[in-house]
């Protein structure tokens, strides 16, 4: 059993992850294209699926009627301000996404389609200059992500079905069902740009990979043992390997910063949704707990919702750190040819390689980091502390 489990593949589970999650997303309507095969080389591409695009777009009409018909008012006569805070938020945040995956859909399917068929592309370069077959996404840290935003998604299906069996008739079932669609459809945004951020690592991590094995060991034959001149041919071949090296870097800038552009203000929407509604929801369990009698349930909630923002966090974190990693690994020091056309393109590739640095700043407020990271759960502890100090204080813990 233990020699099968070594043979496991990592990048393979990471991409049977990807697989089936696709399918989830194809089922709430939020990705509405489809993957072939092309029949001249047989790589995959995306192609537009307009039946599921206008199906999706109905039933998000059609669901959002139901809840602003039945569940709206329902939520107006709540008479306790942090449960009618909750739940505000939570519809706000629902319909807002609707809008965004609608208007995405509509306006900027082209872009999207060719932003996705971009990410193939890159792969498909990078894993040609290896000269090797390779299946899979990414390596061990990516499928440790993947796999635990994947529990991330199981669990928060789980909950959300679970309340369908507190529907008292079909009429509240029937709007339980509108409003969980709306819901997790929209915490797909959250999940769309872990994935696409994770993609960018994902480049960056192949490419270095290839600079800091083949293409060092190219740059190391330049160097003769008798100190004899390497040869025009020797020179072009590890010329247009640079020169590809250097068109991808590029690339990968170009395409995440294109993802990061289309899904830049859903992600924050959701996300300061997602961050108050947590804070809510934290205070609710620790100070009002008789009111939740599945207070294990309640924290589960609380800490996917810290997991889902620290992972997306760290999705961001891992694509900018490969953005830099390739940086660090002194290629300065390889033996160089004396000819002065080899010189300007090495110095070119080495001062092109600070322009290829990938950032990611929400719309020009402050840049995701580790920093962020330790910012965001040093205040939750912070606010923590403070909410069960005050649950002591008034006698309830």
């Amino acid at each position: 059993m233990f020699e099968r489990l070594r043979k496991v593949s990592l990048p393979a589970l990471s991409a049977y992850i990807l697989f089936y999650s696709y399918h989830y997303a194809r089922v709430l309507g939020v990705v509405c294209f489809r993957i072939d095969k092309r029949r001249a080389d047989e790589s995959m591409v995306v192609r537009k699926q307009h039946q599921l695009k206008w199906l999706s777009l109905s039933l998000r009409l059609i669901c959002s009627t139901a809840v602003c018909c039945f569940c709206a008012p329902t939520v107006s006569e709540i008479e306790d301000p942090y449960e009618y805070f909750m739940q505000c938020l939570r519809l706000m945040a629902s319909f807002l996404c609707a809008i965004c995956i609608v208007v995405v859909q509509m306006g900027y399917e082209h872009d999207l389609l060719r932003m996705i068929n971009n990410f193939m592309r890159l792969f498909r370069r990078i894993r040609r200059l290896w000269c090797q077959k390779k299946f899979g996404f990414g390596g061990k840290r990516e499928f440790c992500l993947l796999l635990m935003k994947s529990l991330c998604l199981i669990y928060e299906l789980y909950c959300e079905l679970r309340q369908l069996g507190d529907s008292p008739h079909w009429l509240a079932l029937v709007t339980m069902i509108c409003e969980i669609f709306l819901e997790i459809s929209s915490l797909m945004f959250l999940h769309i740009g872990f994935l696409g951020y994770l993609t960018v690592a994902a480049l960056y991590s192949e490419a270095n990979s290839f600079v800091r094995v083949e293409l060092r060991r190219q740059l190391r034959s330049l160097e003769r043992p008798g100190g004899g001149p390497v040869t025009r041919r020797h020179l072009r071949i590890v010329e247009c390997r640079l020169d590809e090296c250097i068109s991808i870097y590029d690339e990968i800038e170009r395409v995440g910063h294109s993802f990061h552009r289309l899904f830049e203000l859903p992600l924050l929407i959701i996300l300061i949704s997602k961050i108050f509604g947590t804070t809510v929801l934290s205070y609710e369990v620790i100070i009002r707990a008789e009111l939740y009698p599945d207070k294990a349930g309640m924290w589960g909630l609380v800490v996917k919702s810290f997991a889902d923002v620290i992972l997306l966090t760290l999705a961001v974190h891992e694509a900018v750190s490969s953005s830099r990693l390739v940086r660090r690994l002194s290629l300065e020091n390889c033996p160089l040819s004396d000819h002065k056309e080899w010189h300007m393109k090495w110095e070119m590739f080495l001062s092109r390689l600070n322009f290829f640095e990938f950032r990611v700043r929400p719309l020009g407020l402050f840049e995701v980091s580790n920093e962020v990271i330790l910012l965001f759960l040093s205040g939750m502890i912070t606010y923590f502390t403070y909410v069960v100090q005050a649950g002591i204080q008034a006698n309830r813990l």
